[in-house]
């Protein structure tokens, strides 16, 4: 069990202030908590109350212990350690893709094109260019946008088959 201080308990008109008891059973807005080893409480108020208070967990002053977080359900150290540089290469793989995807979003007229390009998921490339502001091609519905220049329907198709990347 663990060990959590309470800052205020009132009952009737009595009040404990800043007092340590054994946590027992957590529930949705309050924990029940052992006080047979607590000092602040006499013989007979631990008689009184069976040994057990209901604190609001508002008054608990470790947060994490209420929360459902024990120290025994904390990752070790190791594990910690390892997701970190897990999320490190990740951030390496972001940055090195990046260069590559600022040329290909400059040179290409879909977000599908450009992950054609650089051979990554459209999530990847999507989730690159928001870190680094990298201003993607427009689309629609997974269809660039057709931008009229004057010319005819048949015409703008013809233009941009011939100057997207393949």
């Amino acid at each position: 069990m663990t060990q959590v201080t309470v800052r205020i308990y009132k009952q009737g008109d009595k009040v404990w202030r800043d007092f340590k008891a054994k946590l027992h059973t957590r529930y949705e807005n309050a924990v029940m908590l052992e006080i047979s080893e607590s000092e602040v409480f006499s013989k007979i108020e631990k008689q009184e109350f069976n040994n057990r208070i209901i604190v609001s967990k508002n008054s608990i002053v470790e947060k994490r212990a209420v929360a459902g977080v024990d120290d025994s359900d904390t990752l070790k150290t190791s594990v910690n350690n390892g997701l970190t540089k897990i999320s490190k290469k990740r951030k390496e793989a972001r940055a090195k893709y990046a260069r590559g995807i600022a040329e290909a979003a400059s040179q290409c007229d879909t977000l599908i094109d450009v992950a054609k390009r650089i051979g990554k998921s459209t999530t990847f490339v999507k989730r690159v260019a928001s870190k680094f502001e990298i201003k993607l091609p427009r689309r629609n519905n997974g269809h660039e946008e057709v931008v009229s220049h004057g010319y005819p329907q048949e015409t703008q198709r013809q233009i941009q088959r011939a100057t997207s990347c393949d």
